[in-house]
């Protein structure tokens, strides 16, 4: 994960993260081009909507879900799927690269950022929860 050059840009560095991860690499600004800058991303508040992304997601092919999450729904969703996790005590988006050792793997734009750098336990997860996951689910 490259890391963002501006604090609103975590999304956009995400969903590069996470097309590149399964295989569809492109740049961090085409990505905010998809994802819909200014409309959808811009400066004054970063990602405006989680249906931004979804949409963005679903105009690259995949079919996009979001759900809101415990630690343990979060983990058994981060066991199966790549995308992005947003705890909303951060109103932070990372890729999701996984499960590793008890807690999540995130590729983190912003490294240490609240604490965070590549995993997250339960403990952390709580600490900055609510958190929101949208996930990939399939290729359209």
């Amino acid at each position: 994960m490259e890391q963002q050059y501006y604090s609103w840009t975590c999304s956009v560095c995400s969903f590069a993260w996470t097309l590149g991860a399964t295989g569809q690499p492109i740049g961090r600004e085409e990505a905010g081009q998809i994802i819909g800058y200014p409309n959808c991303v811009n400066e004054t508040y970063g990602l405006m909507s989680a249906d931004c992304l979804i949409n963005a997601y679903a105009s690259q092919g995949y079919i996009a879900k979001q759900a809101w999450v415990t630690f343990e729904q979060a983990y058994s969703i981060c066991q199966h799927y790549t995308g992005v996790i947003n705890p909303i005590g951060m109103y932070h988006f990372m890729g999701i690269r996984g499960v590793e050792r008890g807690s999540i793997w995130v590729a983190n734009s912003a490294p240490g950022y609240m604490g965070i750098y590549d995993n997250m336990d339960a403990g952390s997860f709580n600490a900055l929860g609510p958190c929101q996951v949208i996930y990939l689910e399939s290729r359209q």
